[in-house]
């Protein structure tokens, strides 16, 4: 393979994998992920006291 194809073939790659994870982060849903409250890193006791202060 020349040269110039692998370089060709790189660029094509980092292109699509950029084009990808800008799409991904775009169009992510803001109901998942920690600000829906399904958020592992939550601890059980904040999420009764989110929970209390809510009622």
């Amino acid at each position: 393979m020349t040269p110039e194809i692998q370089s060709v073939l790189a660029l094509t790659i980092v292109a699509v994998a950029t084009i990808w994870l800008v799409k991904r982060a775009v169009r992510k849903d803001p109901s998942q992920g920690c600000s829906g409250g399904n958020c592992g890193a939550v601890s059980p006791e904040i999420k009764k006291l989110r929970a209390r202060l809510r009622h």
